[in-house]
């Protein structure tokens, strides 16, 4: 009986340490895009003039990947959507300097975006986190480095980024409207929500 008694104490704490290293282990998850709420916006800056051009109505399409406290994306934008506002200076911003007859999309991956906890599993917020990844504009991709905010509640996990590039960097003429160029630099931010 004794040793029925430690054979059964000692299956229960091997049983015990197994369950433990399972609930260590990091949750792995694909998520579409397609299905989740989200938007991409541009800001663009008139050099010397301080007139500001706002570009929205992107919506992203593709996948975002938690793995390991690690959180990856492999994205596309369709840029007709993206509008200014006024539609003469979008004419002019899709057709003569972005081509989108030739390069309908632009496609932007993150990488390296670490996360403190698993955010599947938990509620809590971090920021300013850094990441890199790659951005393909007008057939030119570029390396890209940014923040990103993450907000995770209930039902939902909340992903709001930032990064900036040059037009230079992707082959695109500096865009100039009635005299006033545009600066080399544009900021992007994408806001993201997805359904846990």
């Amino acid at each position: 009986m004794k040793n029925i008694l430690i054979a059964l104490t000692i299956l229960l704490s091997v049983f015990a340490e197994v369950s433990a290293d399972v609930k260590s282990v990091e949750t792995t998850k694909t998520i579409d895009l397609s299905s989740q709420e989200s938007k991409v916006e541009f800001l663009a800056v008139g050099k010397p003039s301080l007139l500001k051009i706002n570009g929205t109505g992107g919506k992203l399409k593709g996948q975002v990947q938690f793995k390991n406290l690690t959180v990856s994306a492999d994205c596309t934008v369709a840029l007709e959507g993206i509008t200014t506002g006024i539609g003469l200076r979008d004419e002019h911003m899709k057709n003569k300097y972005l081509e989108i007859s030739k390069f309908p999309e632009a496609t932007l991956k993150i990488s390296e975006l670490k996360i403190e906890k698993d955010f599947l599993k938990e509620n809590g917020i971090q920021k300013n986190i850094p990441f890199k990844g790659k951005l393909k504009i007008h057939g030119i991709e570029s390396d890209i480095e940014g923040t990103a905010d993450v907000d995770s509640e209930e039902k939902n996990i909340s992903i709001q980024a930032q990064t900036k590039t040059n037009i230079t960097a992707h082959k695109i003429d500096i865009p100039s409207y009635l005299g006033i160029k545009v600066a080399d630099e544009v900021e992007i931010k994408v806001d993201l929500k997805i359904k846990k």
